[in-house]
């Protein structure tokens, strides 16, 4: 199925409806789902920031959509069942497709995430936006370290806390609430870019020269 749109780096994310099974693609010119079996466009959105990375979210019945490199910063909740060319006019406005938009809150490389009843997301700079996943409401916006940090991988969460880690190896750990606080710091000593991951209560770490696993100790 033909794409006339810029090339971008965000994954396709795969999700299953009552009656079809989605491929949600990111993108500037085309934003859209197409039918798993047979390649049609279900839905297509138009405008947002240029080349974007992050890779489309769900939950809540909801799709999220992010960018923020480029003119246009939005960061929007598609509804899932959404049909047709659902373009609004403006990038903050809704429609019958679109359940929020905030146009100024969207990220160009971290793939936001929903933990709870919020959506978290975090701008290359450590400024953290925690909004209510279901309605767009901002709940915060606070920066995470001095300012100097740039942050590229995305955050993980184990449902109590959110893990962020920054390009120089600190690791900010965030409670999964609508208030901001960062209970503890960590330093991983070397260059990290990579999203962790959680597997079997194991929190790992891809840095520049090493694989670091963290994980409660055992009895011995």
């Amino acid at each position: 199925t033909p794409r006339k749109d810029v090339p971008t780096w965000g994954t396709p994310t795969v999700v299953k409806t009552s009656d079809r099974t989605e491929i949600l693609v990111n993108g500037w010119h085309h934003t859209g789902a197409y039918d798993f079996s047979s390649g049609r466009v279900i839905w297509r959105l138009n405008g947002g920031g240029d080349i974007p990375v992050p890779t489309p979210i769900v939950g809540n019945g909801l799709a999220y959509f992010t960018s923020g490199h480029g003119p246009g910063r939005p960061l929007r909740a598609i509804r899932i069942d959404a049909t047709g060319d659902i373009t609004p006019p403006s990038l903050g406005s809704t429609n019958a497709n679109i359940a929020w938009a905030q146009p100024h809150s969207g990220t160009y490389m971290q793939t936001p995430i929903v933990v709870g009843e919020n959506l978290y997301a975090c701008l290359d700079t450590g400024l953290l936006t925690c909004l209510d996943a279901k309605t767009g409401t901002i709940h915060y916006s606070e920066r995470m370290g001095s300012g100097g940090e740039g942050f590229t991988s995305s955050p993980v969460s184990d449902g109590r806390n959110l893990y962020f880690a920054s390009e120089v190896g600190n690791v900010y750990v965030v409670p999964a609430a609508d208030r901001f606080s960062v209970v503890a710091t960590n330093t991983l000593h070397e260059t990290c870019m990579a999203t962790p991951l959680i597997s079997e209560g194991m929190l790992c770490y891809r840095t520049r020269g090493q694989l670091v696993a963290i994980a409660q100790r055992g009895p011995k």
